[in-house]
């Protein structure tokens, strides 16, 4: 075959087919055919001569050109046609019912894909129907409990709910309503207890501001007797010692401390128990009267309180009023009969000199006559002198007691505590040998309640006994200070000195009347010195100086008037 698909010769070689020859090959040439149509698998059908041949081409290629192609067939039967067209079409209608059965069986799986979808959509729909009915209540539940959490008693699921969990919705909502009541319930308790607490606080601010500002001192011990609280006042009578305090012996002394624990124990079967007490404090002895309450009995005993009232100046005062009922007594007793003791022996002294005018007067006459009486008559002289003198002396005593007890009453008035000092000063001018005399004066003090006069006196006693206790001091300094008290209601003013001090025990009896660290005086400046402060309604008292020596520290109260100008003007 040539290009174009021209046939251009062709031969039949017949071998073994009867319907042809009975036997034997055959050949001929000069065959032409014609292609009837092409078959699968490159296959062609040829018609030639009136015989079907199934026919392969192969390409005949000449300088890399394809020139035509060699066909080689094989005769077929006359009936191939046919037979080949039946099993075409049975091959094409098995192939239409293979399409028919795919598309049926697209539809089925459609169909069971349909099913399935439906299926899974209403497990799906039935599943969340399901799961809403238990994950609705929850998330109710869980809200409700977010609720709770953040503080809302009252909040109450509504959603509807079978079973356990309408059960578990129905109990939360009952713990809700018990929470609600009892956190109403709690409000009421903690407002009510507000109240109380509130109440404590003040009674208790009440209570420190009364214990801060009574006179009296109060320390409260716990069971085993170490201080808790003690309050200013008890600092003040105690001193500034006892804030470091942490025991009772640290607090009041050894010995006062086993007296403060009998009454502790006293208190514990009786409640109360009081007793006065001396407590021996750095410089000074402080007689107080001590009670002693117990805060519980003896099993249940959470600890004590003690109170402490300082008696120091109500003894002083008893005693001063004692001593001056004394000094009036005596005052009465003695002073009657010295009047005509003394007139007595003046009459007595006055015949004894007209007795040796006389005798003078007759040895003038007749010297040389002798006198009998001249040594009586000189020892009745000297008993009259002696008892002259020691009358006088008896008398000033009797004066100064009359003074004491019939002291005048303070005229006071608003006046310059420096101007009173150095009006006091102005007495020993030049008069101290030896003794150094400083001031260390305050300025801008405001006035003071005083009776300038009386006042002065006392600066001038207090001076005169400082300078009499530096007699045999190595270093005699005396210093005269004032300055505003730490309150601001008071004013102080201080005479130190730079001596041997003054023991403890005379500090308790400075200030009785007829008691003295001197060998000569009466006893009774001191005394009457703390009566003119005690009508200035002021304090005095005596500490140790430092280094050396005594402090007497005067407090008076300070006037909301004007300063008189004192002394006054001539």
């Amino acid at each position: 075959m040539g290009k174009n698909d021209r046939v251009l010769d062709g031969v039949a070689v017949c071998k073994d087919q009867p319907d042809l020859r009975p036997s034997g090959q055959f050949c001929f040439d000069k065959v032409e055919g014609r292609r009837i149509r092409s078959l699968a698998g490159n296959v062609e059908l040829w018609e030639a001569n009136g015989t079907c041949f199934l026919v392969a081409r192969a390409p005949v290629v000449d300088h890399g050109q394809v020139e035509g192609a060699v066909l080689v067939g094989r005769r077929m039967p006359n009936e191939f046609l046919r037979r080949y067209a039946e099993i075409e079409t049975q091959t094409l209608a098995y192939v239409q019912q293979k399409q028919q059965l795919r598309a049926y069986k697209t539809q089925m799986l459609l169909a069971l894909l349909l099913f399935t979808v439906l299926l899974l959509f209403a497990a799906t729909w039935f599943a969340l129907f399901l799961s809403k009915q238990v994950t609705v209540p929850i998330q109710a539940l869980a809200e409700g409990t977010r609720e709770v959490s953040a503080g809302n008693f009252n909040y109450q699921v509504e959603v509807q709910a079978q079973d356990e969990l309408g059960i578990l919705v129905r109990s939360f909502n009952q713990m809700t309503t018990q929470l609600g009541d009892s956190r109403r319930q709690i409000e009421e308790f903690t407002h009510s207890l507000q109240k109380a607490v509130e109440e404590l606080n003040q009674r208790r601010l009440l209570m420190e501001a009364i214990l801060e500002n009574i006179p009296t001192g109060v320390f409260s011990l716990d069971n085993t007797g170490a201080v808790e609280r003690i309050n200013s006042a008890a600092l003040k009578i105690l001193g500034e010692a006892a804030r470091d305090a942490h025991t009772l012996g640290a607090l009041v002394g050894e010995d006062a401390a086993r007296g403060v624990q009998q009454l502790m124990r006293r208190s514990l079967r009786m409640g109360v128990a009081s007793k006065e007490l001396e407590i021996a404090l750095p410089g000074r002895v402080l007689h107080a009267a001590v009670t002693v309450s117990s805060l519980g009995p003896r099993r249940s005993n959470p600890g004590f309180v003690v109170v402490v009232d300082d008696l120091t100046e109500l003894l002083r005062a008893e005693k001063a009023a004692a001593w001056q009922e004394v000094a009036q007594r005596i005052a009465h007793e003695i002073k009657n009969p010295l009047t005509p003791i003394q007139l007595s022996a003046q009459r007595l002294s006055r015949f004894l000199e007209r007795q040796r005018a006389a005798s003078a007067q007759d040895a003038s006459i007749a010297p040389g006559a002798a006198q009998p009486e001249g040594e009586l008559t000189r020892l009745v002289g000297e008993c009259a002198s002696l008892i002259e003198r020691e009358v006088a002396a008896l008398k000033s005593l009797v004066d100064e007691f009359s003074q004491f007890a019939r002291f005048p009453t303070a005229r006071l008035m608003a006046a310059d505590p420096s101007a009173i000092v150095a009006s006091a000063l102005e007495v020993f001018g030049g008069r101290l040998e030896g003794i150094t005399l400083r001031t260390a004066l305050a300025t801008d003090l405001p006035p003071i309640k005083a009776d300038p006069e009386l006042l002065r006196r006392v600066l001038v006693n207090l001076i005169d006994n400082a300078a009499e206790a530096l007699e045999d001091a190595a270093v005699k300094e005396i210093v005269l200070a004032t300055r505003s008290g730490l309150d601001g209601e008071t004013v102080e003013v201080s005479v130190a000195d730079s001596g041997h001090g003054i023991s403890p025990e005379d500090k308790d009896r400075l200030f009785l009347p007829h008691f003295s660290t001197k060998d000569r005086g009466t006893g009774l400046g001191l005394a009457i010195a703390g009566r003119i402060i005690a009508e200035h309604h002021g304090t005095i008292r005596v500490e140790d100086n430092q280094p050396v020596g005594a402090r007497f520290v005067i407090e008076l109260p300070v006037s909301e008037v004007p300063a008189t100008v004192w002394p006054p003007e001539i």
